[in-house]
């Protein structure tokens, strides 16, 4: 009997990395036009995605969350096979595909009484997604068992953050996703926003003139969670992620890494770029700094 890792698309991991690590994602679906959704990474690339937004930036694209049949097709043969699921979702507040995967969880439960299935409402998102899958495998790979890392799972997952900015804010309210947020942007809309994911909602960390200026925002941010809010920096694994530009993403994470090595982070901090799932809302310019507990 073994633990088998499965995520959603939103996780944002590269398919090869997850193939290498022995993690199964359930994709996402993407349209541009409303009709035709295609699986994000497997018939749509990410890039493909992000030059389809910047050449038709009057086009908003959909995502269509994973289906209930889509989680069975995946849970079926783990569970045939006689082993253990623990299934990390991106948070509800922003997807339906924890509720997918609840549902063929009851479904499979029904026909393998014996099977042990968890799934994960992660309250993350992309890079805080990816770390917490990344936990997870860490504490396969150590032995724990399927119980100790459901618990250790659910013990951080409230205390991950993502600081990040956007290029504005005509996705998110296109897509109804800034909530509590329309009150404070309304009526500064040319402004550059920072947001906070905390607790997998969408909720205002200031705005900013700039684009500079809001990324230098983002690394005080960061800066702050550790210095002011009494969290230790290495009780803590940091991503980045960025979106359409590239050479944008990697000289954020320069000073990401210097800011983290500055206040004791000694670790690699990986760059992941944003999947469609996430960018149909943020739109190609979003960037910023994920913060996860670690698992012990």
């Amino acid at each position: 009997m073994a633990v088998k890792i499965i995520t959603d698309g939103a996780c944002d991991l590269e398919m090869g990395f997850l193939k290498l690590h022995n993690v199964l994602s359930v994709p996402f679906y993407v349209s541009f036009d409303g009709e035709t959704y295609k699986k994000e990474r497997i018939e749509i690339e990410v890039r493909e995605f992000y030059q389809k937004m910047i050449d038709e930036p009057d086009v908003f694209p959909r995502t269509s969350l994973p289906a209930v049949n889509d989680y069975i097709d995946i849970f079926e043969p783990i569970l045939k096979a006689g082993d253990e699921v623990i299934c990390i979702c991106f948070t509800s507040h922003l997807s339906g595909s924890y509720n997918s995967a609840t549902n063929a969880k009851m479904i499979m439960e029904e026909e393998y009484p014996d099977a042990k299935i968890s799934v994960i409402n992660s309250y993350c998102a992309t890079v805080t997604q990816a770390s917490l899958v990344l936990e997870a495998v860490k504490m396969r790979d150590k032995g724990l068992s399927y119980e100790q890392i459901v618990e250790k799972l659910d013990a951080v997952k409230m205390d991950a953050k993502i600081f990040f900015t956007v290029g504005n804010l005509d996705y998110l309210i296109h897509g109804g996703r800034i909530g509590k947020m329309t009150g404070k942007f309304g009526t500064a809309l040319n402004l550059k926003p920072l947001i906070i994911l905390d607790k997998g909602e969408v909720t205002s960390g200031g705005i900013a003139r700039s684009r500079k200026k809001s990324l230098a925002k983002v690394l005080d941010l960061m800066k702050d969670f550790f210095t002011k809010k009494g969290n230790m920096v290495g009780d803590y694994v940091i991503n980045v992620g960025y979106g359409y530009d590239v050479a944008e993403g990697k000289a954020f994470h320069q000073k990401v890494e210097a800011l983290a090595r500055e206040l004791g982070y000694t670790e690699d901090i990986p760059l992941i770029q944003i999947g469609a799932t996430i960018a149909v809302h943020t739109g190609p310019h979003a960037i910023g700094v994920g913060v996860v507990k670690k698992c012990g």
